[in-house]
């Protein structure tokens, strides 16, 4: 009798590690597609906030076409201009659209392919939106990035909208020489602690404008800034500062911030003087965007600029192989903030505005 006991038992042992391994299956290989589609605009005048979005789950993509591959996301990229794609306002791209994946860069890995060069296990940045899943092509931009870098480094130092702007701003338009007096707000963010550093590596004296002691320790004891002010006091205690940091005067500015730091920075400047403007972020929620300071521009005949990453994507290429170089040499600094989690996006995005982000925010998609 114990024997014909044991069967039974036996058979239900296998049925349960089938269901077991099943269960396992389903969860890393999952039917759908979650992702945090936007459903309300953002209104001026306030941080954006969850109930503009909805995390929904959506069919995910299963017949690929010649050349098409399905990438599961990884890490996604937040930056300050996801609060301008958000708006239906007037700016340098189509407005995000309602009821989509919210757009972000994004790298992932491929999971299915029918491209060769782009088998499945290899890692592709593009813009693959708050989503787990999104079809890509080589004809689209998708490279594979390989393995001799940290897998975020590609959405951060090395990335089109954060290595390549800090190389752009700093070399192309404010052309920095050795000599030069640069200051850069929001100098303990992802583009402004990257283009201080490629300042000094031109000879410059940078100083960079913060809203803590302790970035403005980091900037001054890791990235070798050769001062930080605070403009958390105001534009008077603002100018006082770069005229002690400064006493020679401003040479180029590279700004990401706008609001008090360029207000500041105007009455500091030489004559002839250069201007990358890079971002006004000081503004995307409240809508402030002018200057009282305006006339500055005029009585030191300032020379402005604003750029945008894409406007110069074929050179890419070449910059991101001489970011790497640096990175590998121990000559350029970077960090990473990673937040975890599609339900995580807004909070997260608001450490952007609200002073609590240090170097370059990234979201973990779940």
């Amino acid at each position: 009798r114990r024997p014909i006991a044991v069967l039974p038992s036996m058979a239900l042992l296998a049925l349960a590690i089938v269901a077991l391994a099943t269960a396992a299956v389903d969860q890393t290989c999952p039917s759908t597609n979650r992702a945090l589609v936007l459903r309300h605009r953002p209104e001026v005048g306030v941080h954006m906030s969850p109930s503009n979005f909805e995390i929904v789950e959506l069919p995910k993509p299963a017949d690929l076409g010649e050349g098409k591959v399905l990438v599961r996301n990884l890490y996604a990229s937040l930056d300050p201009t996801q609060r301008i794609w958000a708006t239906d306002d007037a700016q340098y791209m189509v407005p995000a659209s309602l009821g989509e994946p919210m757009r972000a860069a994004t790298i992932g890995v491929v999971e299915q392919s029918n491209e060769p060069s782009l088998p499945v296990g290899s890692h592709v940045v593009g813009v693959g939106g708050l989503q787990q899943y999104y079809v890509t092509s080589a004809a689209e931009g998708a490279v594979d990035v390989g393995e001799d870098m940290p897998l975020t480094s590609h959405l951060s130092v090395l990335s089109f909208i954060i290595g390549l702007t800090a190389w752009v701003g700093t070399y192309d338009i404010l052309d920095v020489q050795a000599g030069d007096t640069v200051v850069i707000s929001g100098g303990a963010g992802a583009v402004g602690s990257l283009a201080g550093q490629l300042a000094k590596m031109r000879g410059a004296r940078v100083i960079g404008i913060v809203g803590s002691d302790a970035k403005a320790q980091w900037l001054t004891s890791e990235l070798g800034f050769d001062g930080a002010v605070s403009y958390k006091d105001g534009e008077v205690a603002l100018v006082a500062a770069l005229r002690a940091a400064a006493p020679n005067g401003v040479d180029k500015y590279f700004d990401n911030t706008g609001g008090v730091s360029t207000e500041a920075v105007l009455q500091v400047l030489n004559n002839g003087a250069r201007i990358a403007l890079c971002g006004v972020i000081s503004g995307y929620n409240s809508g402030e965007m002018g200057l009282s300071n305006y006339q500055m521009l005029l009585h030191r005949r300032v020379k402005v600029e604003g750029f945008i990453c894409m406007d110069y994507l074929a050179k890419y290429g070449e910059v991101k192989g001489k970011l790497a170089a640096l990175v590998k040499a121990g000559k350029l600094v970077y960090k990473e903030d990673i937040q975890e989690g599609l339900a995580n996006y807004v909070p997260a995005l608001n450490r952007l505005f609200d002073g609590s982000n240090t170097g370059k925010l990234l979201l973990k998609i779940d």
